[in-house]
């Protein structure tokens, strides 16, 4: 008698860029599917007014050019909730219009010299962060270990930050106080937002999981 082996079809999930921006495992898509244009353009259009009501939440520091806001909490939230091309699409619709001069940045800032003035960097850094928290979370940092792929990002904002000061002179910070004004004055804060973001995301899976049953 002749036995035929019976394969399993289902495939298995290889590495590729394609995989890498995959969003079907997005946070979002359990509450709200969305691949479909309407979907996305509310998302887009949700994270872009959610962004500019988080910004204007803020506070300086002396003599600190650069004010500590909830900016950064929008971002993380952003990459743990939505899938990488979705939140591409959101935070480079974001930077553009404010760009363009639509008043979206901290206390209704808005036009190109100012987002390539001294926190330029921060914003570009937005940029970063959220996509590489996005694909983290997407590919296995998630519910629980969401803050590990958070603080990859938030540290890759003040890489970009650093940079930027670094190459361009804008009076600040001063010379050789690059990490104690543009950096360790904003670790507190951000840790803050790191924790309180991370416990959102969590809380935010345990209640599509509660939906689902």
């Amino acid at each position: 008698m002749v036995t035929y082996k019976k394969y399993s079809k289902t495939k298995d999930k290889t590495f590729s860029i394609k995989n890498l921006f995959n969003s079907e495992d997005a946070l979002i898509d359990q509450f709200v599917k969305s691949n479909t244009i309407f979907n996305a353009t509310f998302l887009v259009a949700f994270f872009i007014l959610f962004q500019y009501l988080l910004s204007q939440i803020r506070f300086f520091l002396p003599d600190n050019p650069v004010p500590i806001t909830m900016q950064t909490f929008g971002i993380l939230i952003l990459g743990g909730v939505y899938g990488p091309r979705l939140t591409i699409i959101s935070v480079l619709s974001y930077m553009i219009i404010g760009i363009v001069g639509v008043p979206v940045f901290q206390g209704n800032n808005g036009g190109i010299e100012y987002f390539f003035g001294v926190t330029g960097g921060y914003l570009i850094g937005f940029i970063f962060a959220s996509t590489i928290i996005s694909v983290l979370s997407n590919n296995g940092l998630k519910k629980g270990l969401s803050i590990w792929a958070m603080i990859i990002g938030n540290i890759s904002i003040y890489v970009v930050a650093i940079i930027w000061l670094s190459i361009y002179d804008f009076g600040w910070p001063e010379k050789g106080n690059l990490f104690s004004q543009a950096v360790y004055p904003f670790l507190i804060g951000d840790f803050i937002k790191l924790v309180l973001a991370s416990l959102s995301v969590n809380i935010l899976w345990k209640l599509s999981k509660n939906l689902k049953k």
